[in-house]
């Protein structure tokens, strides 16, 4: 069985209410929210991780964007 790790965090009251106003919108709990929230945060990182890592191989193997079109 997967177990959660719990963490706190702190954020201002406005924040907050917006939160609640989504999860009550939606019908999720607040950490449901946060949770989507986080993985969308993740995932932003790791694209442009990847765009960077890409730019930087283009770039060493003189690759021009109009080559891989």
């Amino acid at each position: 069985m997967k177990t959660a790790k719990i963490m706190s965090i702190s954020i201002s009251h406005e924040m907050g209410d917006q939160i609640q106003d989504i999860a009550k919108e939606e019908r999720r709990t607040v950490s449901e929210v946060m949770r989507e929230a986080l993985r969308q945060y993740i995932a932003g990182r790791l694209l442009e991780m990847t765009r960077t890592e890409g730019k930087k191989f283009m770039k060493k193997h003189k690759i021009n964007p109009k080559d891989i079109e």
